[in-house]
C-alpha cells in the first residue's frame, strides 16, 4: 500500500513539474499525457486484481445464489399455500359455518413465477353453491377449479 501511495504521489509531482517547465504552446498536450500517467498509476493495482485470483470461485458463488433464490421461492410458495389453505378454512367457517379442510394448488408460469391459485380441494362438509361462488370470487377460479371431496 505504501508503494502504491508513493507511486501516485510521484506521478502527480512529475505531472506538476512537467507542466511548469513545458513551453506555453505544449502545455495542453503535456497536461493530457501526464494526466494519463497519473490515471494509469491509480488504475494499475485494479488491473492486477484481475490476475490475482480474487475472482476465482465467483461463478460457483453466483450459481449458489441462484440455487438459494430457488429454495427461497419454494419456501415462500409453501408458506403462501399454507396461509391460503388456512384462509379458505377460516372464511368457510366464518361466512358459511362449514368445518372443512382445504388444500390449494398454486399455478406457475414457464419462468417459475406464481400466477395464482390453480385449484382448491375441500375435504369435510360439502360446499354450498354460495360457498363455491365465494371461493371463485376471492381466488379468481371458475367452478371447475373447486373440488368437493
Amino acid at each position: 500500500m505504501k508503494a502504491y501511495i508513493i507511486t501516485v504521489i510521484g506521478a502527480a509531482l512529475l505531472s506538476a513539474l512537467a507542466e511548469i517547465i513545458s513551453p506555453e504552446k505544449w502545455r495542453g498536450y503535456v497536461k493530457i499525457i501526464t494526466g494519463l500517467v497519473v490515471i494509469s498509476s491509480i488504475i494499475a493495482p485494479a488491473a492486477g486484481l484481475v490476475h490475482s485470483g480474487v475472482f476465482e470461485g465467483l461463478d460457483e458463488s453466483i450459481a449458489s445464489v441462484g440455487e438459494t433464490r430457488d429454495t427461497q421461492n419454494e419456501i415462500i410458495a409453501a408458506q403462501l399455500k399454507k396461509n391460503i389453505d388456512a384462509d379458505i378454512e377460516k372464511r368457510m367457517k366464518d361466512e358459511y359455518g362449514l368445518n372443512i379442510d382445504a388444500e390449494c394448488e398454486l399455478g406457475f408460469d414457464g419462468d417459475g413465477k406464481m400466477t395464482g391459485v390453480k385449484e382448491i380441494r375441500v375435504y369435510g362438509s360439502p360446499l354450498t353453491d354460495g360457498a363455491k361462488r365465494r371461493l371463485c370470487e376471492v381466488y379468481g377460479l371458475n367452478i371447475g377449479g373447486i373440488h368437493d371431496e
